[in-house]
């Protein structure tokens, strides 16, 4: 492929493709059990005759993996990975996408090596300097990242069969299609609403009903990571200095005094901080003859403590990792230096019922108040009328003079509106944290023709995505009937 390349190079720029391909991990994943048969060794399952490779699920998985993390910023692990099923979902979404490349073939599509160029050449990785295409560079990251070219090329040549196969989907949409969609994201309510506030005050604390409320919400009640240790301070001595020695060792270090600018501070500026760091530089080799002695046995440590995650004055990193009986060499602690022995680390678990209860306390409440705010929604809805607030839409923006902040407030007006238009009913309630409101619908106007001029692209690509997916959805269940699927894939360990 890339010497073809280098001999048509004059007809184009060449970039390569890379974004369907992960190439930041989510780490080490317990795959669970395969079939090793000797044809299915390397791969996790079987649609029609396309196999899907393990380092293709393993990829994919990565991708989803990487794109939850985002969204629970940042904290998405590998047990909640698991709960999840992700692995299952990955596989699912590859196996659809190999049902659509097997009827996509059936259909006679297939894809070239000038389209395979052609696509590369729009886009903008592995490119140097100059714009041009680098092969050196596409060799090394496909190196590193243990993907051979000619791997990497038949997902891309997949990637565009699929792209062709879409365009079957793309049916162009009426006008009578428009307009139902327009109806749907702009219709137009005349609501009259109530608000219903939740009361706190006589809810009484009951052990029955309290337990249960434990059970359902004890796993969101941990302890924190804790660590016995053993300590030794070693005090910064008190050092005769001039104002010479200190300019001297300033010179030598000034370049970890610095502004908010990141410019270097003057001497005059920075000299308390130096007087405390030319303390520290001076004491570092009592400290360090102290650890040694503390190892040997040779010093006794002064305090016992037991300190959480929450104490960052020590190294908590440094005390993740060490072993009971470790000892922590010195590290810089308030005015002098602390040496650290572990003794025990406890690990964060489930707190028991009595530990979590008065954490506990305010949820039960607030759970049992919606529960008696909602009997006393449905209850008022049998004879609501409410106060008529016009006439208002999805995207209708909150009104104080309509709906005053002792209602609502920006946000749950949002809320409420989306919920109203979510519903088949005219009339109902949204319950919101601490209040309810009741709504009726006195009349509705479904399409609005200005909404429609003035967001027709908007409302056509909306269309024509909800059309696809429909399409989409239909074939693939056919497609299942079709093509038989074969698992090797187990799921994950447990």
């Amino acid at each position: 492929m890339i010497t073809w390349m280098q001999r048509h190079k004059k007809y184009l720029v060449v970039t390569i493709w890379i974004s369907a391909i992960a190439f930041v991990g989510a780490g080490f994943v317990s795959w669970g059990a395969y079939d090793f048969n000797l044809n299915r060794s390397s791969s996790v399952a079987l649609v029609g005759e396309e196999p899907i490779k393990i380092k293709e699920f393993e990829n994919r998985y990565q991708n989803l993996y990487r794109t939850r993390n985002a969204i629970y910023e940042g904290a998405l692990t590998p047990e909640r990975a698991k709960a999840e099923k992700l692995d299952l979902i990955a596989l699912n979404n590859l196996i659809e996408d190999k049902l659509l490349l097997s009827f996509a073939k059936d259909l006679g599509l297939s894809v070239s090596e000038e389209e395979i160029i052609q696509t590369l050449s729009t886009k903008q990785e592995f490119q140097n300097e100059k714009g041009q295409f680098d092969k050196n560079l596409y060799y090394k990251l496909l190196e590193l990242n243990q993907m051979k070219a000619k791997e990497f090329e038949a997902y891309l040549a997949n990637d565009i069969l699929l792209q062709k196969l879409a365009q079957i989907f793309n049916i162009k949409s009426s006008d009578e299609e428009l307009k139902m969609i327009t109806s749907s994201f702009y219709m137009q309510d005349i609501l009259s609403i109530d608000v219903i506030n939740a009361n706190y005050n006589n809810i009484t604390l009951d052990e029955e009903k309290l337990k249960p409320t434990w059970e359902k919400y004890k796993n969101n009640f941990t302890t924190q990571k804790s660590y016995e240790i053993s300590t030794y301070f070693v005090k910064n001595d008190e050092i005769s200095y001039n104002e010479e020695t200190l300019k001297q060792f300033y010179e030598k270090n000034k370049h970890n005094y610095k502004d908010f600018n990141d410019k270097i501070l003057s001497f005059e500026l920075a000299i308390e901080d130096v007087k405390k760091d030319y303390a520290l530089e001076a004491t570092k080799t009592k400290a360090n003859q102290n650890y040694v002695a503390l190892r040997k046995n040779e010093l006794n440590f002064q305090n016992d403590l037991n300190i959480t995650q929450e104490n960052t004055e020590f190294p908590i990193e440094q005390l993740d990792k060490a072993k009971n009986q470790d000892i922590l060499k010195p590290f810089v602690y308030k005015e002098g230096y602390m040496i650290v022995r572990v003794n025990t680390i406890n690990p964060a678990r489930v707190k028991t019922y009595e530990e979590a209860k008065e954490e506990l306390v305010p949820i039960f409440k607030q759970e049992q108040a919606m529960l008696k705010l909602e009997e006393q929604a449905k209850q008022a809805l049998e004879n609501f009328n409410g106060k008529n607030i016009g006439t208002v839409s999805r995207d209708t923006q909150r009104d104080a003079r309509r709906v005053g902040n002792e209602i609502m407030d920006d946000a749950e007006f949002s809320i409420f509106l989306m919920n109203v238009f979510n519903s088949k009913e005219n009339k109902g309630y949204v319950l919101l944290p601490n209040k309810a409101i009741l709504y009726k619908i006195n009349n509705q106007k479904l399409f609005n023709e200005n909404k429609l001029a003035e967001n027709k692209t908007m409302l056509e690509n909306a269309l024509k995505i909800v059309k696809e997916e429909q399409i989409k959805k239909d074939l693939i269940i056919q497609l299942r009937k079709k093509y038989p699927i074969e698992i090797y894939y187990k799921g994950s360990e447990s």
